[in-house]
């Protein structure tokens, strides 16, 4: 919530040794015009009070230099100092102006000031010299018009409005920066303790699963003709084992999505996602997939994030296609709502349930149980770590047992637009943008 901005500061004080002078600025400076007849209809027409017009300056007298300086300091310690001060050069028996506007500024260096002087008892190069001054002191020559001392008014505390405002901003800016650099080092060392986790995933919870994969081989080695339970409780604990290993290298790699530096490049999306796709056909030759890779599907991203999306996101085509007799595996782009090129992969897998497709990509969910399709669930959501990395978007598009659609957004290079391309929102998919 925004603070108000404060009252308009109209505190005025006049320092001069002549009661006549008092007289005349009060006269200029005290007047609080009514509101207009305009004024008063527009509140009646809007049920409301009439505006107060702000005309007017509250105007303090002091008819010598240390009365002046007095009434300054007064007022600065009560929290309502003034905006500027009118001050005669010439004041006897006491200071004189010069001296009076250095004790004003070591009082309140923000004060403006209007020297007001017929005849200088000092040359003005020697007052320049003395005072410090900067932008905070205009001279005034008497006589002056009625005009000139309004004006300076209204001027000089419109200034020192601006100057507060302006210091107000600055300190709000310096708390922010504090604020974002305590945020940095409270990152930096979730960072740090991040990388120590990681570690610890790495070297010591791997250890005592390398342990129990091992002994239980050799153990199966030493077993004399083991029972089916046996060797069924066995193979039971070398495949946890393995299991484990598998979520602590998923857990590693998303942590290495998060602490990349990134290396921005124009990448062929199709050339990459057929190369991936080849080496599947070699792993397991037997199965009767139809592919289809769209031609020119190029991106400005990071290779490497790029390149680890697409395994995570064809692995999960080919693992859930697997049970199909005659699997089908498509990788294109579709033009989306806004413009921009849209990235999918598509197969007609054993699919999921709508209602799901928002927990496809956070972590440790694994919502498939169909027997012999491995896996931790770490996947999906390295995909998404890695496109939300190069600043794209990733969601699905499944229905149960009629595959899965995985729609994602990259920074495209970019290229003419072909007539054939079709368009596909995100509010077609079920899934909020």
């Amino acid at each position: 919530m925004n603070t108000p901005n404060p009252p308009p500061n109209r505190r005025i004080l006049l320092i001069d040794d002549m009661p006549s002078i008092h007289e005349d600025f009060r006269k200029i400076l005290d007047h609080r015009p009514p509101a207009s007849e305009l004024d008063a209809a527009e509140a009646a027409l809007f049920d409301r009070p009439a505006a107060r017009r702000c005309d007017g300056f509250d105007v303090d007298s002091a008819y010598q230099g240390r009365e002046g300086a007095a009434l300054a300091e007064a007022a600065l310690q009560a929290g309502r100092p003034y905006a500027m001060a009118f001050v005669d050069m010439r004041m006897p028996p006491g200071w004189d102006g010069v001296e009076t506007i250095e004790q004003l500024w070591r009082i309140d260096p923000r004060m403006q000031v209007v020297v007001c002087t017929a005849h200088a008892d000092h040359p003005w190069e020697e007052v320049l010299a003395r005072l410090d001054v900067q932008d905070r002191m205009l001279v005034l020559k008497k006589p002056f018009d009625l005009i000139e001392v309004s004006q300076l008014a209204r001027m000089l505390t419109a200034k020192w409005d601006i100057a507060r405002q302006s210091e107000s901003q600055v300190t709000s800016l310096e708390q922010a920066v504090q604020e974002l650099r305590a945020t940095e080092s409270a990152l930096r060392q979730s960072n740090s303790e991040l990388e120590l986790f990681a570690h610890s995933l790495s070297h010591d919870l791997r250890a005592p699963l390398s342990v129990m994969s091992s002994f239980s081989g050799l153990l199966a080695k030493e077993l004399d003709g083991p029972s089916d339970k046996v060797r069924h409780y066995l193979s039971r604990i070398q495949a946890s084992a393995a299991l484990g290993e598998e979520l602590i290298e998923g857990l590693l790699v998303l942590d290495r999505v998060s602490r990349t530096q990134l290396s921005i490049e124009p990448v062929d999306l199709s050339g990459l996602s057929r190369k991936l796709l080849q080496e599947y056909r070699s792993s397991d030759p037997q199965r009767d997939v139809s592919v289809e890779v769209q031609d020119d599907l190029q991106v400005h991203a990071d290779r490497r994030l790029t390149q680890l999306a697409m395994k995570q996101l064809l692995d999960n085509a080919w693992k859930f296609t697997s049970l199909r007799e005659h699997a089908r595996i498509e990788v294109g782009m579709q033009e989306g709502e806004d413009g921009e090129p849209v990235y999918y992969v598509r197969d007609n897998g054993s699919g999921l349930d709508a209602a799901y497709a928002d927990k496809l990509f956070r972590i440790f969910q694994r919502l498939h149980t169909i027997n012999g399709l491995p896996g931790t669930g770490v996947g999906l959501v390295t995909a998404r770590r890695a496109i939300d990395r190069q600043g794209g978007k990733v969601w699905a598009d499944t229905q149960a047992n009629e595959g899965a659609t995985f729609h994602f957004t990259l920074p495209s290079v970019p290229r003419a637009r072909s007539v054939h391309e079709s368009r596909i929102g995100r509010s077609e998919t079920g899934v909020p943008s």
